[in-house]
């Protein structure tokens, strides 16, 4: 008899004790739910009609203001002589500057605005570092200097098909090595803030039928020593990754740059993120952003919500 009295009040110890648990970590659970920030509304990769984007800088801006933003920051692309139809005209990078922080000053108590500039890798120094440029997005879209146009990895399929063919031997992992040779470099090029869209020689990946033969299988181990590399190399400098939503707001994608495989390294070696929508249009300036904050809880990453 005694012995089933012990079992009995070892059971009701047992059940108290779980009882008490199940209230702790419901208590828990509700306070962090509670108390989980959400993060501000913010993009700074925003292109107008200084470069390609489709929407004048007021715009934006008001587009911004319109959907409760934080702040926008504007990263126009910095100037190539070769590029005149996407890339901003050298002689309007001070009218670029003087309107935006224009809007600075009249749009402050609205809408922090900041001033930024997409360097390209091949751009010249003396074109982008203009007084009142606050940030720069570090980005490669081109593989030779000379020839940016026919080089290009993400302006039309049939140019970076022609890279491949006339540059790289037809080898297309050849042309991914020396795209992630210049991504790694991208740092000590620009001193950019932040990298733009690291692994955008994948845009192409999801074409009807492969046309031009661009698929790149990011498995091989050519794409994968590349990418190593480059990651290796900007992990020891001072800079955020973007996680751009372009390449899907545009259809080419189904997922941001860049692969999780990417965002993975990123997480275990405590590399900050950043929101980036690429936004070349009014409604496209938070496209994605749920998906972003998804894979950013997925892979535990440090986002930040302003570059400077």
């Amino acid at each position: 008899m005694g012995t089933i009295k012990i079992i009995m009040y070892i059971l009701i110890i047992v059940a108290i004790l779980y009882a008490v648990w199940l209230v702790v970590s419901s208590y828990k659970r509700t306070k962090a739910f509670f108390e989980k920030k959400i993060p501000p509304l913010t993009n700074f990769h925003t292109h107008t009609t200084y470069c390609d984007g489709e929407c004048s800088a007021q715009e934006m801006l008001e587009a911004a203001i319109a959907q409760n933003m934080e702040a926008i920051g504007f990263s126009v692309h910095s100037h190539l002589d070769s590029e005149p139809d996407w890339t901003i005209d050298k002689n309007e990078m001070q009218l670029y500057v003087g309107e935006l922080s224009n809007m600075q000053g009249d749009y402050e108590p609205k809408i922090r605005v900041l001033i930024g500039i997409e360097q390209d890798y091949w751009s010249r120094e003396e074109d982008c570092d203009i007084e009142g440029i606050e940030y720069k997005i570090g980005s490669v879209h081109s593989l030779i200097e000379e020839d940016t146009t026919w080089s290009s990895v993400d302006y039309k399929p049939e140019n970076t098909a022609t890279c491949r063919d006339k540059y790289f031997d037809g080898d297309i992992y050849k042309m991914v090595e020396r795209y992630f040779e210049l991504v790694g470099d991208i740092y000590e090029r620009t001193h950019c803030n932040i990298v733009g869209h690291f692994d955008l020689i994948t845009k192409f990946n999801n074409l009807p039928n492969n046309e031009y033969n661009l698929f790149i299988d990011v498995n091989d181990e050519r794409y994968i020593n590349a990418e190593q590399k480059a990651l290796e190399k900007l992990s020891k400098a001072p800079v955020i990754f973007e996680i751009n939503t372009g390449g899907m707001s545009r259809g080419y994608t189904t997922a941001p740059y860049p692969s999780e495989r990417v965002l993975q390294y990123l997480g275990e070696h405590k590399i900050p993120v950043i929101f980036a929508s690429d936004a070349h249009t009014t409604d496209t300036l938070l496209y994605g952003r749920d998906e972003v904050l998804k894979l950013v809880e997925k892979y535990n990453l440090e986002l930040v919500n302003y570059p400077i």
